[in-house]
């Protein structure tokens, strides 16, 4: 620093120390996204197939009461569900391409920038994802068509 010409010293050993506790503080950051998103995921699904089956309910109970298997009424529920998730998966991967470019442009900092290049495996964790929660779902929703009861669905009056 005594040395004319000279304003400043920076180590890179400081520089790579300072981008790790960033990166690790975003790791958290994205941690807490996920869980939030998986959370949301389930909640959404869930209310939106209770509905399905509540509305349904006299569709449902005069599919059983005809001598459909219990597989049968699930998947004739389901098959909604699953397709529905399926276009709002690939419908969430276009749009979330350019998500990700929006904040990795926004959230660059001086000194650092961001890739904006997305790996072939996030796209199909994501979906992956998306689907388990959907099946998982329509699993915890099971029990609900099998308590279904036919007789008295079939006699309320709407």
């Amino acid at each position: 620093l005594n040395r004319h010409g000279v304003s400043n010293i920076t180590f890179f050993t400081d520089s790579i120390n300072r981008f790790t506790k960033m990166i690790q503080s975003l790791d958290i950051v994205t941690l807490v996204l996920i869980l939030s998103s998986a959370s949301l995921a389930f909640v959404v699904l869930y209310n939106l197939t209770n509905v399905n089956i509540s509305e349904r309910i006299r569709e449902i109970a005069t599919i059983k009461v005809l001598g459909f298997y219990d597989m049968e009424v699930s998947m004739y529920v389901y098959r909604e569900n699953i397709i529905i998730t399926v276009i709002g998966a690939f419908a969430g991967l276009f749009l979330g391409v350019g998500l990700h470019r929006f904040i990795m442009y926004n959230i660059s900092v001086d000194g650092v920038m961001f890739g904006t290049d997305i790996n072939l495996s996030s796209y199909f964790l994501a979906l992956g994802l998306t689907l388990f929660f959907s099946v998982f779902v329509n699993l915890v929703m099971n029990g609900k068509l099998k308590k279904i009861a036919m007789v008295e669905s079939l006699k309320s009056v709407e």
